[in-house]
């Protein structure tokens, strides 16, 4: 027993590079796990759009009581509803009609309008608050909310839907993130596999050419990873509900380019690992670092500003806003036509780096 385990011992000691690994990856995810769930400093406060077609003294009092708690942006309704509608920004906009002042003046019911995008359930929740609070303090102001003169009225610019399910916002997110593990650490691991059996020298000599044969094999990754994440999506549709949008094709479209980023993902990371030990702590750190900076876990407004402006650089990111698109805005395969390129992009230049890492670095051995 003593001479297995100093056996094993020195094994793990030699490979100080997998070693080195092991301990500072997981402080780093901790880290920056930490930062975006309890760096609360460093957050924006809420966007909010109004637009003042009033222009009288109850719009100017809300306003004012609104940019208290909010980052309030006084605007037309066009590029009010652009923000909530298009560019998902803002996950509402508020609009004091015209008239709004007379009407209270005379002691008459106003409306207040509401554009929400309901897949910001979060953010939406967070507008229900400022309202809430708008509601008590124009209480102490005797505005016209605590005489129940004015009234909110919602209305969703982004689907037919006035509210989201919690499992249609959160089950998609995991179910891209169970697919990355499996896909990235099966991938990379696969790969050192075929040195420690032997099987890639005779790979690099090949008739057939190192470079198709290693296409076959991702091809392979890429359609496991392509069912696992179809049969994922179809299991939360049929026991939780979770909507799948209005189109079947962008649905398996989008899967396919979230899939094939992915193994081409795995196979960066099997370039950079000389050894197959050094694969787990990298395909961890990979898997865990993207997943949090695109989202998968939580929406993008729980993070630091400093972690939003780096969220487009990552491509999970754009794989979550298709999905949101898809599952909580009831899009089709058009509004998802620019994430899809993103990540067909990103994906198409990881594999070509990939490859030529793979193969400088292994060929030699």
């Amino acid at each position: 027993m003593v001479a297995v385990f100093l056996k094993d011992l020195r094994l793990i000691l030699r490979d100080r590079s997998a070693l080195v690994l092991a301990m500072v990856v997981p402080i780093i995810v901790i880290s920056l796990i930490a930062g975006a769930l309890l760096d609360n400093a460093d957050r924006t406060r809420l966007l909010l759009p109004v637009v003042d077609e009033d222009e009288g003294p109850v719009a100017t009092a809300f306003t004012k009581l609104l940019s208290e708690h909010a980052d309030v942006r006084t605007m037309d309704r066009a590029e009010a509803e652009r923000l909530v509608r298009d560019e998902n920004d803002a996950a509402a906009a508020l609009v004091f009609p015209e008239g709004l002042s007379r009407a209270y003046l005379r002691g008459d019911t106003g409306g207040i309008e509401l554009l929400t995008d309901p897949a910001q359930a979060h953010a939406l929740q967070a507008m229900r608050v400022l309202l809430l609070l708008m509601d008590q303090e124009a209480q102490a102001l005797a505005d016209p909310l605590s005489e129940d003169l004015i009234v909110v009225e919602k209305t969703s610019l982004t689907g037919s839907r006035e509210e989201v399910d919690s499992f249609d916002e959160n089950v998609p997110g995991f179910a891209l993130l169970f697919v990355l593990i499996v896909v990235v650490f099966g991938t990379s691991m696969a790969l050192h596999d075929e040195r420690d059996w032997g099987t890639l020298p005779r790979l690099l000599v090949a008739p057939a050419g190192f470079t198709w044969m290693l296409l076959g094999k991702l091809g392979a990754r890429f359609l496991l990873g392509l069912a696992q994440m179809l049969l994922l999506f179809l299991w939360a549709h049929w026991f939780f509900g979770v909507s799948l949008g209005p189109s079947p094709v962008a649905l398996v479209v989008l899967s396919s380019a979230m899939v094939f980023t992915t193994v081409a993902v795995g196979l960066l990371v099997a370039g950079f690992a000389k050894t197959r030990e050094q694969t787990q702590p990298l395909s961890l750190a990979v898997v865990m670092l993207i997943s949090l900076l695109g989202g998968l876990w939580f929406p993008p407004e729980f993070v630091p500003e400093w972690m939003r402006e780096l969220q487009p650089a990552v491509y999970t990111s754009w794989a979550m806003r298709g999905m949101n698109d898809l599952v909580l805005r009831d899009r089709g395969l058009e509004a998802i036509q620019g994430a899809v390129t993103v990540l067909f992009g990103y994906g198409v230049v990881t594999l070509v780096i990939g490859i030529r890492l793979f193969r400088a670095r292994h060929s030699a051995r």
